[in-house]
């Protein structure tokens, strides 16, 4: 079953031009590292600051602060985030090449924030929960059901986002990323529009590996770091 299915499925077409404002969202420990690092590696700018290992924009990351004061639209503390990021995507956004970021709680901010993407490619990156939950619960020790309902709840949030946006949208599963990670670097560069070098296929293509800890090309992590 794993042969026949596909890694990627687009939920909305995207144009074929390149995407600049490409946002890859899902779950922590669910696979956004892999996909954001894919995506540096095939030529979209993903953040001139990058997080040690996972890919992410720092500039974008500490303007949005503390991913526990997002959780609600109408408190102060998620406008007052939103007010803090604008201005640094909006910046992302005057760019003339593809860019974008990954956040992993990203869908908790995305509606309030899709009008600065110029040529947005939506990207929902989803893992097996269990194996999400187990991760988070060996991090942060709580109970397996709870980061289970947390890990699910984050899911439900991205499902609502997607069935109302209207932008290019795309599912990606880590799993099957995994299995079958020629055709996922294919899809990939297809949906957002890139045209890299051979080389920077090949690269991604040995990138999309279990062993390689958080994303980074230099630290397989494996078992040390987590990769599973």
């Amino acid at each position: 079953m794993y042969e026949r299915s596909e890694p990627l499925h687009v939920l909305t077409p995207a144009p074929e031009t390149p995407g600049r404002g490409i946002f890859v969202f899902g779950a922590p420990r669910g696979g956004t590292s892999m996909v954001a690092g894919a995506l540096r590696i095939l030529g979209s700018n993903m953040g001139a600051r990058q997080g040690n290992g996972n890919n992410e924009d720092l500039d974008i990351q500490e303007a949005r602060g503390n991913v526990g004061e997002l959780g609600d639209p109408e408190h102060s503390a998620f406008k007052e985030a939103v007010l803090r990021m604008r201005p640094v995507i909006e910046a992302r956004a005057r760019l003339p090449e593809s860019w974008g970021w990954k956040d992993p709680h990203g869908v908790l901010y995305a509606k309030a924030i899709e009008d600065l993407l110029p040529a947005p490619r939506l990207i929902c990156v989803m893992r097996d929960p269990q194996a999400v939950a187990e991760r988070i619960r060996l991090i942060t020790g709580k109970p397996s059901l709870v980061t289970l309902d947390e890990t699910l709840g984050l899911y439900q949030r991205c499902r609502a986002y997607l069935a109302d946006s209207t932008a290019p949208a795309a599912l990606i599963s880590y799993e099957k990323a995994l299995v079958r990670p020629e055709l996922f670097v294919e899809q990939l560069i297809a949906f957002c529009g890139l045209s890299p070098t051979q080389d920077q296929i090949d690269e991604t293509i040995g990138f999309c590996y279990p062993e390689r800890g958080h994303a980074s090309p230099t630290n397989p992590g494996w078992p040390r770091d987590g990769a599973l």
